[in-house]
């Protein structure tokens, strides 16, 4: 950030409840201490306890220089001075200026402003109201709503630090791998290539995630989630929001709300959505009237193998497969040799012994 913008930044935290907040590996950082949190929810919850320092505190010790601009939630703006609401950091600004005589400079807020409002546990773009299941999608989405454009390929992001980060892409490599002789534009890319290429075991190239608490790095974040635990006694747990359920890991928690509380697959035809293709694939059945199922009897065809199961019944005990032992039908081998192998396990010594015996008549 520019002096200006750390300026804007100060008065925003000094007379607004914005709550910032550093993301970075994965993690949510406090503003404050730096405590470390696997969880968005948990790290603004742990920001509200910290007394609000003075504006000297904040531009020397919070906002010094060299500091990006900095991620702060909005989902409960309001003005500290008289506890009118806003949703837009525009809009404060304008009220803090206009009612109550606040410094601005024309440069930026010096802030990124997210919503963190969860919604059946997922998180919305207070820009455009699209929904994403984690931060960092959408994190990944505010690019949509830039302010800067990249000149070479014209994509836009939301802050000028942005536009750095991508420039890279657009240069010349300038890191050769001394291995295979390619050239990447960023140490951090060479340093991953070198990891999967050629099996490259220097701690230094290879291990960018550091433990908060020692000197140890990792090449995965999962094994540094696993020292935490091991060595330092410190264990996450990542809580569903909707039906709270507590998860070990942040994939099993994104595996579960993407399962059990995302449907984000949609029908074409109606607009009904699915929580996976295998279930919009069944009900497009009814849609194009397609029938695959067939009955070997009368021929008279189904959507769906349980309707052709149910159907077949009418016809009594016609079936594929029929038990020699039990005289119980089946529609298929699956099921039939499933039924075999669980209530008469002999058959299969049986079959064994006809078959050894037709070996030796032959022999």
């Amino acid at each position: 950030m520019t002096i200006y913008e750390r300026l804007n930044a100060a008065t925003f935290l000094e007379h607004t409840t914005v709550k910032p907040f550093y993301y970075q590996q994965a993690n949510f950082k406090c503003f404050y201490c730096n405590k470390i949190f696997p969880e968005v929810s948990s790290v603004l919850q742990h920001t509200s306890s910290h007394p609000l320092p003075d504006r000297s505190t904040l531009l020397k010790t919070y906002l010094r220089k060299g500091k990006r601009v900095i991620k702060v939630d909005i989902s409960d703006l309001k003005c500290r001075i008289c506890q009118l609401q806003y949703l837009e950091l525009t809009d404060i600004r304008k009220h803090l200026i206009a009612a109550h005589k606040k410094d601005f400079n024309a440069a930026g807020n010096g802030l990124m402003a997210y919503d963190l409002t969860l919604n059946n546990g997922s998180l919305s773009c207070h820009k455009c109201r699209k929904t994403f299941n984690s931060f960092f999608l959408l994190n990944r989405h505010m690019n949509v709503h830039f302010s800067v454009v990249c000149e070479t390929c014209g994509l836009g992001f939301m802050s000028h630090q942005r536009l750095i980060n991508h420039r890279i892409v657009h240069q010349n490599g300038i890191h050769k791998c001394s291995n295979c002789q390619e050239i990447f534009p960023t140490k951090l890319k060479l340093r991953y290539h070198l990891f999967k290429k050629h099996d490259v075991t220097n701690a230094k190239r290879v291990k960018p995630l550091k433990c908060p608490h020692c000197l140890e790095r990792f090449a995965e974040h999962y094994r540094k989630m696993t020292h935490l635990k091991e060595v330092h006694g410190i264990t996450f747990t990542f809580d569903c929001q909707i039906c709270k359920g507590v998860f070990p890991t942040r994939r099993a928690l994104t595996e579960h709300t993407t399962k059990q509380h995302t449907q984000k697959i949609q029908c074409k035809v109606c607009g009904k959505c699915f929580g996976t293709k295998s279930l919009l694939k069944m009900h497009m059945r009814g849609h194009t009237g397609e029938r695959n199922f067939f009955c070997d009897v009368c021929q008279k065809a189904y959507m769906h193998e349980r309707t052709l199961r149910q159907h077949m019944r009418v016809h009594g005990a016609v079936w594929k497969f029929t038990c020699s032992e039990c005289g119980h039908g089946f529609l298929n081998r699956n099921d039939y040799n499933k039924h075999m192998k669980q209530w008469h396990p002999q058959w299969q010594f049986k079959k064994i012994v006809k078959n050894f015996g037709d070996d030796v008549e032959r022999d």
